[in-house]
Order: C-alpha cells, then structure tokens, then sequence
C-alpha cells in the first residue's frame, strides 16, 4: 500500500536535518534547494512543499510544490502551487504513484496549481488525468552561437552519448576558429554602464513596481532577491555530497544567477535584468526597462563574450521583437515554445484576460 507523507516549511526543516535524509541511498530534494523552498517570501506556513511516496517504509516517489500567488482580472492575488520535479522509482513503476502523489497534491492545495517544463511522458499523464486546461504558450527565441555538439546532440540519440569525447574536441576545435571571428570584437557599450549585483536596491525598486501591473505573477522585490540569494543548482565548487542522491540537477561545472543595473551616460537607472548562465547557456528570467532594448542588446551582447555564452535563450516578446530588426548576432536561431498548464479550478477563479509572463516565473528562474 502507497503511503503519502506531506512536509510543510517545518517538516522540510526536519527532514533535511533527519538521520533519513542523511541515510538514505535516495532523497527527495537537496539540502540547498530545500532552504530555498522554506525561504520563499509567498510561501505560507501552512503550504505543502513536498510529497513523498512510500511502500513499507521505502520511498519510491516524491513531487514538489512551489508556492505563489496569481493575479485575478480585479488585480486581486490568489495562492496557488507550481508542480515542479516529480519522480517515481523505476522499480515501482505500474502502481499509480504519480497519479497518486499528483491527487495528494491537488487535495492539499485546494486544486489550485500550475506548472511547466514538463516532460512528453508527463504531459501524456496530466491530459489522461483530465485536471488541467492550457493557460498560455510563451515563444521565445535561441541563439547558437559557440560550438556545443556535446550538450545538443546526446539527448537526441544514444550514439551520440558515446561520442561525447569526440564531440567535446570538434567544439573545441569550432569554437577556436569562433572566438577569432570579428563576430566578438569591440562590444562597445555606448556609453552604458553596467554593474552585478546579487542584491536589488531602492532605485530599482521602483523601476520594477511600474513594470509589473500586466503581470500574471507579478514578482516583487523581495521574490527577486530570494531567486539571486538562494540558488537550487550551484557550481560544482560549492557541491554538497547529499546531491549524487537526488534525481534532478543541483549541481553544474558552472551555473551563476546575478542582477545586473544598466545606466546610461548620465548615470541614470535605464533598465535592470537577471541573468543565469548554466554551463554556457545565456537566460534572462527577468528583464525591467524603460523602452531601452537598444540598452539591453549591447548588455547581452556584451554578456555574451565576457562569459563565453554558448547559447542564449530568450522568452521575452518585445524584445524578441527588436532583436528581429537589430539583430543579436548572425548567428544560427530558431523559435522555442514553453508550455504553461493551470489546473481547471483555477482558471475559472477569474484570472487576468490579458498578461504578461516572465521567462523566470514559477521555478524557470531556478533552472
């Protein structure tokens, strides 16, 4: 028989601090992902943030859930859940657990969810299961712009996963003829300034407050710090051993989320962005500005070649929209979709008709 256990922001606390979590040959979260979690300024006492599954005292399943607040046509906000990392034991295979956690989950946050990023095989599993109605499908656009034959190709066929070596060494080869391209030359800022921060300041405060009134999610300042203080994957240099027990990424070679202030000439704040760089990919979860892409295309541009960017993917629509008369580079590109699921509760809860989505929203912005 499946028993589900649920853990609050308390529980969590305990189970990470647990002889279980420490013991186990498998765990439902790593410890950074779980402080994260318990730290999230929208997240309640009460709320449950993760489910896990057991059979005779044996976990053979977990899910995850991230507490948020979405806005409704009266521009009032209502709690809701993003699904996120959903894992079942392979040996366990068969038995509904995912039904049964997905169920557990729906029941404890009121059939108030959403989530993204999921798999085909999930998705097959979520239309069977008759819970949830399309909420939105953002387009974005990815830039290739350095050799990574070694990232891309594995994924697609197993034969390429044995020819990881080689794969390694053409993008090292490619991408020394690359680099000496004038493609990389003179990124000249214009007169822009930029500085890293990993902390969101007053003056930019108030630049997002006037950005955020169409959007669905709507992040504040105090969500934004809580996405550049308190990563769920870290650089390897940081690594904690419990991590080689979790199903999911929590570890990279390289991942690092930073603010970053753009002003001009006069020192005036003209636009404030987050960036991730996870192995060499380039996102933008957040972007804030005041009508200067102009501003935003020289940053990246210039992101791009100080961090060796591989490839650079970016989901927000009016800037796409400049970048398609100014372009990025000359560079190979092609449309991406995410896809965006709400439970049917929810979307007749009298949601905004028309919003904005960030590329960061729900738990994008963690990885």
């Amino acid at each position: 028989m499946i028993e589900i256990k649920m853990l609050n922001k308390s529980g969590l606390r305990t189970y990470i601090e647990s002889a279980a979590f420490q013991n186990s040959p498998v765990i439902a979260i790593s410890r950074h992902r779980a402080e994260s979690h318990i730290l999230n300024p929208r997240a309640q006492d009460t709320d449950v943030l993760l489910l896990l599954a057991f059979e005779d005292e044996n976990m053979v399943g977990y899910l995850g859930v991230l507490p948020d607040d979405i806005r409704t046509e009266n521009n009032l906000f209502i709690h809701c859940g993003w699904m996120s990392c959903l894992w079942i034991d392979p040996n366990h295979r068969g038995k509904k657990i995912a039904q049964k956690l997905i169920e557990a989950c729906f029941q404890s946050w009121d059939n108030k969810i959403i989530l993204t990023e999921y798999t085909e095989a999930a998705g097959a599993l979520y239309q069977k299961l008759n819970i949830f109605s399309s909420l939105h499908t953002c387009e974005g656009r990815r830039w290739y712009i350095r050799s990574d034959l070694q990232t891309i190709l594995p994924p697609k066929k197993k034969i390429f996963t044995d020819l990881k070596l080689l794969l390694k060494g053409i993008d090292g080869f490619l991408n020394v003829f690359i680099n000496g391209l004038h493609l990389f030359k003179n990124q000249n800022l214009n007169g822009y300034q930029i500085n890293l921060v990993t902390n969101v300041e007053k003056e930019v405060e108030e630049m997002i407050r006037k950005s955020i009134t169409e959007e669905l999610f709507a992040r504040t300042v105090d969500e934004l710090n809580w996405i550049l203080q308190y990563p769920w994957i870290l650089s390897e240099e940081f690594s904690e051993k419990e991590t080689q027990k979790y199903h999911f990424t929590s570890v990279e070679k390289t991942f690092e989320c930073k603010g970053v202030e753009i002003r001009n000439d006069k020192n005036v704040l003209v636009a404030f962005i987050i960036y991730t760089n996870r192995n060499g990919h380039l996102r933008l979860p957040y972007i804030y500005h005041n009508e200067e892409n102009e501003a935003l295309r020289l940053v990246c541009r210039n992101l791009i070649q100080d961090l060796k960017i591989k490839t650079c993917t970016i989901y927000h629509q009016e800037f796409i929209e400049y970048l398609a008369i100014k372009p990025l580079f000359s560079v190979p590109n092609k449309v991406v979709q995410r896809k965006y699921l709400i439970s049917k509760t929810l979307m007749n809860q009298g949601l905004k008709r028309s919003f904005k989505i960030q590329d960061g929203d729900g738990d994008c912005a963690f990885t």
